[in-house]
């Protein structure tokens, strides 16, 4: 039995006729590995669905202006209607639990990210400022369900046979897709502080007055950086380059690095600050560092040894 990555037939004939670089590249993209670790991104993100189906937002009644969501073309008294949210609330609930049980593929994917995302669009339209917390989660949604989308008919018989465990069945373009928009993410992350503040942003000053204003007052990070400004201009430094080289992440050999930075980063925040971005360092930390490769090469060991239990008990 197959345990680690596959082609179609079908692709395969299809790759066939292209030149020969274009070819070994599609085929890569389209290999499939064990559904183990995809599944566990799949459930961090549905917890992170849920996180925001629960969350207690704080509406402002204050003036919208300019384009800044994907409803910002709906009027204050939908935007601001209390039974708007609730029915998206229950809606993204509802696809949750569909889309967790595997049932309704690949519409349960959809009503997830289009509530999902139409309730953080109300909850930046009715604020003075937001943070990119559920960002990165939304968009890998949306991959998730493209790709879902594209493989329901396979997905929902490999359910049915009970092989959905056992059989290579994500394509590699998936993780790399996901991979490339979280580098792309950091490095405009970068790139932005670079643009409006310029290098004097890692000036060390900035954080310390950021740490003094909002740090955690015991975290042993807030003592620190507000003990040295060296440290802390160091940190920022860091920090700068890790993000704006994020997109760096897509190739095999720098991706750890840039992993281990940008983790290293949100450990940071999340030490210093209570800005949320628990999810954003799951996320990285999934696909920037080793852990697919750990998690399917377990799988597959798993696979054999069962495999080969399974053959020497039909021998008996």
């Amino acid at each position: 039995m197959t345990t680690q990555l596959e082609v179609s037939d079908d692709s395969a004939a299809d790759f066939s006729e292209l030149p020969a670089i274009h070819s070994s590249w599609l085929e890569r993209l389209n290999e499939r590995t064990l559904p183990q670790f995809n599944q566990l991104v799949v459930w961090s993100l549905l917890i992170a669905a849920g996180m925001l189906a629960l969350w207690q937002f704080d509406v402002k009644a204050l003036p919208r202006g300019g384009f800044v969501s994907l409803l910002s073309w709906l009027p204050d008294d939908i935007v601001r209607t209390a039974a708007v949210w609730l029915v998206l609330r229950a809606t993204l609930i509802a696809g949750i639990a569909l889309w967790l049980t595997q049932r309704w593929l690949p519409w349960s994917c959809w009503i997830v990210v289009v509530s999902f995302t139409a309730l953080w669009s109300l909850h930046v339209e009715t604020t003075m400022n937001t943070a990119h917390i559920f960002n990165m989660a939304n968009m890998l949604l949306v991959i998730q369900a493209i790709w879902i989308t594209a493989d329901a008919p396979l997905i929902r018989q490999r359910l049915r046979d009970g092989t959905f465990w056992r059989l290579p069945l994500v394509p590699h373009w998936v993780s790399l897709a996901s991979i490339a928009y979280i580098g792309i993410f950091h490095t405009a992350a970068g790139l932005s502080k670079i643009v409006f503040s310029g290098p004097q942003w890692a000036d060390g000053i900035s954080l310390q007055l950021w740490t003094y204003l909002w740090g955690r007052p015991l975290s042993p990070t807030t003592q620190l950086m507000l003990a040295s400004r060296a440290f802390t201009q160091a940190m920022q430094v860091l920090t700068l380059i890790f993000e704006t080289a994020g997109f760096l992440a897509i190739f095999r050999p720098l991706r750890p690095i840039i992993g281990v930075g940008l983790v290293a980063f949100y450990a940071g925040v999340l030490a210093t600050f209570d800005y949320g971005f628990q999810f954003n360092a799951l996320l990285t930390a999934l696909y920037l560092l080793p852990v697919e490769q750990l998690i399917t090469q377990r799988a597959a060991q798993r696979s054999e040894k069962s495999g080969s239990v399974s053959n020497s008990t039909g021998k008996k």
